[in-house]
């Protein structure tokens, strides 16, 4: 398995893959510093809650969207050109290849997440020694319960990031890929009161995590007995 997802990763452009993830991170920081400017916006920022909860949404929404792309690459895009029939011809389980694909956007959904939030986080300490945007202590116990919840939200948004492909893989389109992830990242980020969304209730993600992952292997228990 761990030859299969490295053969897989070759077909990925590491140094995009990297520019990507920076740029993502300098973009939320970036809004960061355009909420000092809008007074509305800042009241993101008021809080550590309210941070966390901005954190999680902006962090989250960037790398499913983006992982989506990445199935679309991996997965979807061979399926329609039919190049995917080249690899099957390989003398190696259908189920492992397919797998080996999901599994590696699924780690970088996870790997990215979780040090998106230490990166962000520790930009946004930064500005705020400069900007004061939050004046209350940042204490242990905050520290514990975050690193839980950015480890649950990582675990969580590795399975979420596979639901795409149930509906990329009805006929094979990256557009649909695409645009169902920006339309459950939209779901999941609408605003329950002024501090949470519908994602920051810990039993909906973990929820929608477990059905990525059971949506994978259905795609692929249906995928390897395609015929082309």
């Amino acid at each position: 398995m761990l030859n299969l997802m490295k053969l897989e990763t070759k077909k990925i452009n590491t140094e995009n893959l990297l520019l990507t993830f920076l740029a993502i991170n300098a973009g939320i920081l970036g809004l960061f510093l355009l909420f000092r400017i809008d007074k509305d916006a800042t009241e993101l920022l008021m809080s550590y809650e309210s941070l966390f909860t901005t954190m999680e949404t902006l962090i989250v929404a960037s790398f499913v969207i983006y992982a989506s792309v990445l199935l679309s690459h991996l997965v979807v895009e061979e399926f329609r050109d039919k190049t995917i029939t080249v690899l099957f011809m390989y003398p190696v389980s259908r189920k492992k290849l397919l797998l080996a694909k999901m599994l590696i956007v699924s780690i970088l959904t996870f790997v990215f997440i979780l040090f998106s939030n230490i990166i962000v986080f520790g930009g946004f300490t930064f500005l705020n020694s400069i900007f004061h945007y939050i004046s209350e202590p940042f204490t242990l116990e905050m520290f514990t319960e975050r690193g839980l919840r950015v480890l649950l939200s990582a675990l969580s948004s590795a399975g979420i990031a596979l639901i795409p492909l149930f509906f990329g893989m009805r006929k094979y389109s990256v557009p649909a890929t695409i645009v169902s992830s920006i339309l459950i990242i939209t779901l999941l980020s609408s605003p329950m009161n002024n501090t949470d969304t519908l994602y920051s209730l810990a039993a909906v993600p973990v929820t929608l995590g477990i059905a990525g992952f059971l949506i994978a292997y259905l795609v692929i228990a249906r995928a390897v007995k395609t015929d082309f």
